[in-house]
Formats: structure tokens, C-alpha cells, sequence
């Protein structure tokens, strides 16, 4: 038994376990084998990989990456989508199916799985919970080779943004800070069953060789918060929270110019190398005062 690809192995197989898409969980499986083969591809898989997926809904996507990896985790919420995983996925012993919420999965288990550390993310995740799982993943410090998104479109313009547009935001800025962002692909909604409302895109992350400062990541997200929690302010406004250990606004404004940062600029024009360069200035005057 194989997963189901099209639309009337879907509801087939649906119909015959009682089963139906819930909205509420964002349940639109993706029906195209020719995208879920570019998806696949853009993980650049090796049977030395173990590949993390969360939300596999009816393994489509699951049976794909099994070809090319050497272990696969699958994250699935829904009881009666983990149900049907076990049965027609049970000839894949390298498959590794959990029934959790992905948000309390304790990603330390991918270690006694595959000790060589070679982890990667591809995963078609649900619009209602994309940021809370790219964050999640990122900052679990897990050294992940690469990942692979199917998103809604307009997160993955969010992920890919530059600086000026409405787009761009606090996702875009750590994204970027952590890795190198690339837009794949869009990808229609007709090939996805039940039909979205909106379109959806695939996003390549590749993680930073040289690795993350994990202090200076927390620092820059405060930073980018506080620049994105208001985008009516200017940076300088922004940054009030941060007065008392700069020494005051006349010398936020100083630091500004210093980095070369108009104070009166808005958050959505400021680059991630100048987001970066304030963050560190933070992180300087941190560690002068401990």
C-alpha cells in the first residue's frame, strides 16, 4: 500500500476510514507529483540525511523523501491522519511517525535516530502555524544542513522580502540573519485538495556555514521586535526600551548615525546587516556593564 496522490485516491481512502480535511488545521494535501518531486529535489537528499517533516497529513510527500533519505520523521497532530501514515507507510522501517503536537515535539530524539547529525527540514506546513514552527526550528540550535517550505504564498514573499516593502518584517530579519532565503517556486491552488483560497511557494533556507552567534540572535530579535512592534514609529522611537542601557535617546541617536542609520528611518527600511550592527552595538554595551 502507497500513499494516496490524487484526488480520487484521496477521498477514497478518506471515505473509507470516516475521515475528512479539517480546515481548522489547515489540511489542503498537495496532489501534483511533479511538485512534490521538485520539493523533494530541493532538499538535495542523501541516504546519510534524516529528514524531519512536520505535518506529513496523508504521505504524499513522506513516500517521496523515503526514497531518497536515510531516516525520515514525520510530526503528524491528527489522530486519524497517523492512523492511516501507520498503514500505508508500514513498509518503510526508516519511517519514524509520531503523533504530537509538533510545537511540544522534543527535538533531541532526532539524535539517538541519526547521531551523524545530518538533519534537514522539508515540510508543507500549515498557514496557521508557520511562524511558530520556523522559530521553533530555528532556534533549537539544531545544526540543520538545510530546509525545505511549502508555504503560503505570502509568507514566503514575508521570508524572501527586502527592505522597503510591506513584506518585509521580523521573519524576514531573522531568516536572513540565520541563513541564506531563496524562492523556489509558486505553486498553484488547484493542485492541492480541497482547493486554498490562496496560492502557496516553495523556500529554500541554507543555514550559515560558518554557524550562529546565538547571543547576538537573541539580542537582534529584541532589537527587530521592538523596530516591528510599532511600524508607524521611526527606529529611534523604536528603541526606547533599549534607553537606559544605551545611556539615553540622544545616544540611541548617536549610535544611529554611527552605523550609519538615519534615526528617522521606519523599521521596514532598515537592512539586515544594519539590523545586525545595532544588535552588536547592544550586545557590546551588555557585556561592558556585566
Amino acid at each position: 500500500m502507497t500513499a494516496p496522490t490524487t484526488i480520487s485516491e484521496i477521498k477514497a481512502l478518506l471515505k473509507s476510514k470516516n475521515l475528512a480535511p479539517l480546515k481548522n488545521l489547515g489540511q489542503n494535501f498537495l496532489i501534483d507529483c511533479n511538485f512534490l518531486q521538485k520539493i523533494t529535489q530541493a532538499g538535495e537528499l542523501t541516504r546519510k540525511d534524516l529528514v524531519l517533516e512536520v505535518g506529513p497529513g496523508l504521505g504524499g510527500l513522506t513516500e517521496q523523501l523515503l526514497h531518497h533519505a536515510g531516516q525520515v520523521v514525520a510530526v503528524e497532530y491528527d489522530r486519524g491522519l497517523f492512523a492511516v501514515l501507520k498503514e500505508t507507510l508500514a513498509e518503510y522501517p526508516q519511517l519514524y511517525l509520531f503523533n504530537q503536537d509538533f510545537l511540544e515535539f522534543d527535538l533531541k530524539q532526532l539524535v539517538s535516530i541519526n547521531p551523524a547529525q545530518n538533519y534537514k527540514v522539508i515540510a508543507n506546513l500549515p498557514y496557521y502555524i508557520t511562524s511558530p514552527v520556523v522559530f521553533k526550528l530555528l532556534e533549537s540550535r539544531i545544526n540543520w544542513r538545510l530546509m525545505v517550505f511549502l508555504v503560503q504564498k505570502e509568507v514566503a514573499l514575508r521570508m524572501a522580502a527586502q527592505p522597503g516593502g510591506k513584506d518585509y518584517g521580523t521573519l524576514t530579519v531573522m531568516l536572513n540573519f540565520y541563513g541564506e532565503v531563496e524562492l523556489l517556486c509558486t505553486v498553484p491552488r488547484s493542485v492541492f485538495y480541497p482547493v486554498p483560497k490562496v496560492d502557496s511557494a516553495v523556500v529554500k533556507i541554507s543555514p550559515r556555514r560558518s554557524g550562529v552567534d546565538w547571543e547576538l540572535y537573541s539580542c537582534l530579535h529584541q532589537v527587530v521586535q521592538a523596530a516591528f512592534g510599532q511600524r508607524r514609529k521611526t527606529i529611534l522611537n523604536a528603541l526606547t526600551k533599549f534607553e537606559p542601557l544605551l545611556g539615553g535617546k540622544v545616544a540611541i541617536k548617536e549610535l544611529l548615525i554611527k552605523l550609519g542609520i538615519d534615526p528617522g528611518q521606519r523599521g521596514e527600511t532598515i537592512g539586515v546587516e544594519q539590523y545586525t550592527a545595532m544588535a552588536q552595538a547592544i550586545q557590546k554595551h551588555r557585556l561592558e556593564g556585566a
